[in-house]
């Protein structure tokens, strides 16, 4: 057997790994982001066969490959845990690239949410920014549940060591959804700056005027 031939019986082989984690640890509402984001994964690391020249380039690029299929069954395995078994809480879980960070709480005692910040491949062509998608899942467990989205504008570069993070009135005024956005960010290694953590009133629609302090917003 060729090279080429033991690299694709390897891809496929990474393959079977992904497949099998997804068939034991289900993740419902989940399988829409994790499972596309492991075969683009898969697929990518694959083609760095092309570019190998060594030995040790064909070890880090094979060892790559093979790692990323175990710390996705990994990851499932993770999330699963955190979604239906008794521990301690459960923190944002982050892939390697970073380009999406998880938050799944317990559902043992009662229904929580799950969260997902994702970076998005087509941005909105903004110099300087990125284009971010932070989704909450309110029934994770079903397959059907397609959650709220909310776009998130992100600066590409730190400004005294964080970054800018711009989001819509509607995300500003869910306040524990919000919150976990700024955790989402922490986990994947940004420091953000997001302004109505600082203006708790920002969110709150202003009375029409003349008629300040007849309405409690």
């Amino acid at each position: 057997m060729d090279l080429a031939a033991k690299h694709a019986a390897l891809y496929q082989g990474t393959l079977l790994v992904a497949e099998a984690a997804e068939d034991a640890y289900r993740l419902g509402g989940l399988d829409r982001f994790l499972n596309p984001w492991i075969r683009d994964r898969l697929d990518s690391l694959r083609l760095l066969l092309d570019s190998c020249d060594t030995q040790r380039q064909l070890a880090g690029d094979t060892r790559a490959l093979a790692s990323a299929a175990a710390e996705y069954s990994e990851m499932r395995d993770q999330l699963f845990s955190d979604l239906h078994h008794t521990r301690p809480e459960p923190p944002w879980r982050t892939m390697r690239r970073k380009d999406m960070a998880i938050r799944a709480q317990s559902r043992v005692l009662h229904r929580q949410p799950t969260f997902i910040l994702r970076r998005l491949d087509a941005g909105a062509n903004v110099p300087g920014a990125e284009t971010w998608d932070f989704t909450v899942l309110t029934n994770p467990s079903d397959r059907a549940d397609q959650g709220t989205s909310f776009v998130v504008m992100a600066d590409s570069q730190t400004k005294n060591g964080r970054i800018t993070v711009q989001v819509s009135k509607e995300l500003e005024s869910e306040r524990p959804w919000y919150q976990q956005l700024e955790y989402g960010f922490y986990a994947l290694g940004a420091t953000p700056f997001l302004t109505a953590i600082y203006d708790p009133d920002r969110h709150r629609q202003q009375p029409p005027e003349g008629l300040a302090g007849e309405f409690d917003l």
